[in-house]
């Protein structure tokens, strides 16, 4: 067991101070010399004081707004999102961005990311902080309401490889060569990863911002790798691993597929993942031996621009969780979006959902308002 322990900090301190030396490498020519005024003044204070380092501080963000009249349940309105985006670029190697979010009217309010990225170059990026989990390009790149073409995401990106899924800890990523027509990209990592109790489903253990002597003691591994076939095509595979309970015994790993493509007046969009949960027989008691849950899920979903405003979208998805077969269902969206800029846009969603082991009168109309300034 100590050999194990001392193994594992071994490996960590390891890749802390790879990631260091490569930066220190490439600070031969950084002059960290500030000419400023140092005399102490009775106004300002931190902020102020780097408000005379850093040239200038990015505040974007957006805001949906949304309408749902759902079979067998109340109608409502919904001020789903209003999230801000920070962004600096404090050097030619130093970025930093974070996104503060705030839900259902500010009811909830969260980090969603914070990270600051040390690029030694296009093929060697060292991300530290919370950032968002290289688990699919939905994830990564399009799950913002304004990016993405529907009014509610596919149960696989709520259920499996949970949307706006953001983890604390180092990533090492890049973009290899500079070849317009094919260019692959990869990430590998290691965070605190999901934590809770046996059997939860794994949207619901999301959040562990830093693990404590109480909880779970192990971290968690993975990455991505993709090729981006000029602008238009993104094809990427996806791997994660970790214990999750915090007694350290059972593990989660996920493992998922993403195809994108936006050329012209198409778009076609596609993920599947699939997760091996272990979960104790009985959750109350540890002795009882464990199984293995077996979880998946996908999409796939298509647009086309009739004019350069308005766009029909059709999309089909499926989930099927090991261990709830009631909760097993699939969903046809039938969608249009109309622009009215380039991120603003207005959705409008009719969903037929089928239920798996229960006949149940739940479709859903939904219309949304999302802009992205």
């Amino acid at each position: 067991m100590k050999k194990n322990f001392l193994t594992k900090r071994v490996f960590y301190s390891f890749f802390t101070i790879l990631s260091c030396t490569f930066v220190m490498a490439q600070d031969d020519d950084f002059d960290a010399t500030v000419d400023e005024d140092k005399k102490k003044t009775a106004t300002g204070g931190f902020g102020a004081d780097l408000a005379k380092n850093v040239s200038f501080v990015n505040f974007n963000g957006y805001i949906t707004n949304e309408f749902f009249s759902a079979q067998g349940a109340n109608t409502t309105f919904d001020n789903h999102y209003f999230n801000i985006f920070i962004s600096s670029q404090l050097t030619d190697r130093i970025f930093i961005e974070g996104q503060l979010e705030y839900e259902h009217g500010g009811k909830d309010i969260d980090v969603r990311y914070a990270y600051a990225d040390y690029k030694v170059s296009e093929a060697f990026v060292i991300r530290s902080g919370k950032f968002l989990v290289p688990a699919g390009q939905f994830n990564e790149y399009l799950y913002p309401e304004y990016l993405n073409k529907t009014v509610s995401r596919a149960y696989v990106n709520r259920e499996i490889a949970p949307s706006a899924w953001g983890e604390v800890g180092v990533q090492v990523r890049g973009r290899l060569g500079d070849n317009s027509e094919m260019t692959p990209f990869y990430a590998v990592y290691v965070v605190n990863g999901l934590n809770g109790d046996s059997g939860s489903g794994i949207r619901d253990l999301r959040g562990n911002d830093r693990d404590t002597k109480g909880g779970n003691d192990n971290k968690a591994f993975g990455g991505a790798f993709g090729v981006d076939f000029g602008d238009d095509i993104t094809v990427a595979a996806n791997y994660y691993s970790g214990k999750y309970t915090p007694d350290n015994e059972l593990n989660l790993a996920i493992l998922g597929a993403s195809f994108y493509m936006n050329k012209e007046k198409y778009s076609l969009w596609g993920e599947y993942h699939m997760a091996n949960q272990e979960a104790y027989n009985d959750a109350t008691d540890p002795t009882s031996g464990f199984t293995e849950l077996k979880k998946n899920g996908f999409y796939v979903q298509g647009g086309y621009m009739i004019t350069d405003k308005l766009e029909p979208i059709l999309r089909y998805d499926a989930i099927a969780l090991d261990g709830a077969p009631d909760a097993d269902r699939s969903r046809i969206t039938l969608g249009a979006n109309y622009y009215l800029a380039e991120t603003a846009v207005v959705k409008v969603n009719y969903e037929l959902v089928s239920d798996d082991g229960a006949d149940l009168d739940d479709n859903v109309f939904g219309v949304q308002l999302s802009v992205g300034f």
